[in-house]
């Protein structure tokens, strides 16, 4: 501690640690306090764990990053320590049937709390997402792309023969994963430049997938350029799980994209048919089999199994900071807690169907999250649907 190492020194090996790790090296002296306070660091933690690359001093108003940084985390964590009785929840009826929960935008990017959680329904041939472009695949295997929100059309490609089913843009909006109807025909990885900027005559950067029979997928939102696939046999008695890091160079002038299969596995033949899955720091896959919740490495190796639900999970949802689960009509929260080798999942608690309304024909078709609010679309055989939000009461 008699040596006062520079401070660009300093900052740099400040930069390999985490949020706690920074806050106890901040309490050493007055020397390491400064350095560990600097909005480089704190920027740095922020993008790391919430896709904010587009925030600016505006939103930040009088704050530091440190202070950003710190206010989302007690969202989240007010959030995720909460208790039923701590929410109030309300329901709009009469929605139509063919709408799709498709985004929830609320105050997690902003020092504001006064901005209230946004939903937005759009029908199954639109998607409406919170990205500078958006991209919108059609049954005829074409990707139209758009900017938002005055929904601009910028492009137009063909990326299939036929239809396409599964279309999802990296965290960094740099790749766009697409998959056909055709279930013989590999899946695909765009380049989004080439989306953007489709040159006359010339097909969009992409390569294949060289899986096929891909039932979902799923980018981890902290590995660039990593995609996990999930494909099944046509018995759907096997599953298995495979994991791609996507590069680009240049060949004789020419950008090539190539993939590289990192890891692989098959799940156990005696787990139920998995149908969701999501992914967590890029070693980590977690996904539903029957009424289980199962967090397994990339590998193969399984790392933690919940049993919080007694009937199968039927939806699922996943971000950077939570999980739900969904079974029947009530809904399990989690989160991600980290400070081992793996980040791991904490088991919050249950919400029940408070919404019930002594009809036993409606089941939750779609579940999603922000730090303020949790949305259901709850779906009733009657060819209608409901919303429900839980809002924190604070």
């Amino acid at each position: 501690m008699e040596i006062q190492l520079p401070d660009l020194a300093l900052k740099r090996i400040f930069s390999f640690l985490d949020l706690f790790g920074l806050l106890q090296a901040s309490q050493v002296n007055k020397h390491w306090n400064r350095i560990a306070d600097s909005d480089y660091l704190w920027r740095s933690l922020s993008l790391q764990r919430w896709d904010c690359s587009n925030f600016t001093d505006q939103h930040l108003g009088a704050h530091t990053w440190k202070q950003f940084f710190l206010h989302q985390r007690r969202k989240e964590l007010r959030l995720a320590l909460a208790q039923p009785h701590n929410f109030i929840y309300k329901v709009t009826k009469n929605i139509a049937f063919e709408m799709e929960l498709a985004y929830l935008s609320g105050n997690s990017l902003t020092m504001d709390e006064q901005e209230k959680s946004i939903i937005c329904s759009v029908s199954p041939k639109q998607e409406l997402c919170a990205w500078d472009v958006q991209e919108v695949g059609d049954d005829a295997g074409d990707i139209y792309t758009f900017t938002l929100p005055g929904l601009r059309d910028v492009s137009k490609v063909t990326a299939f023969q036929y239809g396409i089913v599964r279309l999802h843009c990296s965290p960094d909006k740099k790749w766009v994963f697409a998959c056909g109807t055709y279930t013989r025909t590999l899946p695909q990885v765009f380049l989004t430049e080439s989306l953007l900027r489709p040159s006359e005559g010339n097909a969009p950067l992409s390569t294949f997938l060289p899986h096929k029979l891909c039932v979902s997928a799923c980018w981890t939102p902290k590995v660039k350029n990593r995609i996990t696939l999930m494909s099944q046999s046509r018995t759907g008695k096997k599953t298995e799980f495979i994991t791609f890091d996507l590069t680009t160079k240049k060949t004789g002038g020419q950008t090539v994209i190539q993939a590289y299969e990192i890891a692989s596995f098959q799940v156990a033949a005696h787990l139920q048919c998995p149908i969701w899955m999501g992914a967590s720091d890029g070693y980590v896959i977690v996904f539903t089999s029957g009424p289980y919740l199962l967090l397994f490495s990339i590998t193969g190796f399984l790392l933690q199994r919940f049993e919080d639900h007694q009937a199968a999970i039927n939806n699922f949802w996943v971000d950077p900071c939570y999980v739900l689960t969904t079974s029947e009509n009530s809904v399990h929260v989690y989160m991600w807690e980290e400070g081992g080798r793996h980040p791991y999942l904490r088991s919050c608690y249950h919400l029940e169907n408070t919404w019930h309304d002594h009809t036993t024909d409606s089941c939750i078709s779609s579940v999603m999250c922000d730090n303020e609010s949790i949305v259901l679309r709850v779906r009733k055989a009657s060819d209608s649907s409901i919303l429900v939000m839980y809002s924190l009461n604070t």
